[in-house]
C-alpha cells in the first residue's frame, strides 16, 4: 500500500513538472494534453492495479500485467517515431540555413574579389 502512495506522489510531482514546462513555453498544448492523460492513466492503474486485469480480459490477453508491457513497447515505438519525424525535420531546416549562409558569404566574398581586383 505504501509503494502506491508513494508512486502517486510521484506522478503528481511529474504532473506539476510539465505544468511548469507548459508555462515556460517548453511543452505545447498538445504535449501538455498528452503527458497528464498518460500520468493520469499511469495513476489510475497504480492505484486500481485491477483495472489492468480488467481489460487485459476485454482484449483477450492473458495478464494485466501483460497488457501494460505490450502498451508500453507501442507506445514507446510511437514516441521514437515522432522524434525521428521531428530531428528530420530540424536536419532539414538546418541544411536550409547552411545553404542560405553559405549562399550570402559566396556573394559576398565574390563582391569583395571584384573590388580588390579594380584596385
Amino acid at each position: 500500500m505504501f509503494i502506491q502512495y508513494l508512486l502517486s506522489f510521484l506522478i503528481l510531482l511529474i504532473i506539476y513538472r510539465v505544468v511548469i514546462k507548459w508555462r515556460q513555453g517548453i511543452l505545447t498544448s498538445r504535449d501538455l494534453f498528452f503527458w497528464i492523460g498518460f500520468w493520469f492513466v499511469v495513476g489510475i492503474i497504480i492505484l486500481l492495479p485491477d483495472t489492468t486485469s480488467f481489460m487485459a480480459d476485454l482484449v483477450g490477453v492473458g495478464r494485466g500485467a501483460d497488457l501494460v508491457v505490450y502498451l508500453s513497447i507501442v507506445l514507446i515505438f510511437y514516441i521514437i517515431f515522432q522524434m525521428t519525424i521531428k530531428i528530420e525535420k530540424i536536419e532539414r531546416n538546418i541544411t536550409k540555413v547552411v545553404r542560405t549562409v553559405a549562399m550570402k558569404d559566396e556573394t559576398e566574398n565574390n563582391g569583395q574579389q571584384m573590388t580588390d581586383e579594380k584596385k
